[in-house]
């Protein structure tokens, strides 16, 4: 089973949601998980619960833990925070600004919840994630795998391949500057 874990402390802060998705996109791009589609889901949902997170505690700091299952094709997002408060979705008028944070992670995510904690509460969200390449190790396990990976890599459409950018010309040699006046001493 492929199974990578990590978590990561964040300062209650505006600030920290932005840090969050860097901070969740740098994880993934090291254990490289392939995210395609779910890239955009990944970023709102914990955007959300960040964002929660920072308006609703009083505590210094929150905990983000992210855990990978990459057989089952499931990433799983904690946020901890001291708030016994749990979430609960609102509704939000067509014009309002907030309020709809608990919606998009329950359309966004596969299971979602809220637990209380001995210190707080951990609100979590499950989002799915797209076939992830085999590893060698399976493929010498599984030789059935490998053909049927090699079956459908010939069915799926080709992509056609990224045209490559042209070299940037070089610069034009700037002018020479003028030389500064002299500064006069005398009035």
């Amino acid at each position: 089973m492929r199974v990578c874990s990590s978590s990561f402390f964040l300062i209650r802060d505006p600030v920290s949601v932005p840090a969050s998705r860097e901070r969740l996109g740098r994880l993934i791009r090291k254990w490289e998980v392939r995210t395609d589609d779910s890239r955009l889901a990944l970023d709102t949902v914990i955007s959300e619960l960040v964002t929660n997170a920072v308006r609703h505690t009083t505590g210094a700091m929150i905990t983000i833990g992210v855990h990978a299952n990459l057989d089952l094709r499931r990433l799983l997002i904690e946020v901890y925070d001291d708030s016994q408060a749990m979430p609960r979705r609102q509704v939000a008028g067509p014009d309002a600004e907030a309020g709809r944070g608990m919606f998009l992670v329950e359309r966004l995510a596969l299971a979602h919840g809220a637990e209380h904690t001995p210190r707080g509460k951990k609100v979590w969200a499950v989002v799915a994630l797209p076939q992830q390449p085999l590893t060698r190790r399976q493929l010498l396990l599984h030789p059935h795998w490998a053909a049927r990976a090699v079956i459908r890599r010939l069915a799926s459409p080709r992509r056609p391949p990224r045209p490559r950018r042209p070299p940037c010309p070089p610069r034009p040699p700037r002018p020479p500057r003028p030389p500064a006046p002299a500064a006069s001493g005398a009035r």
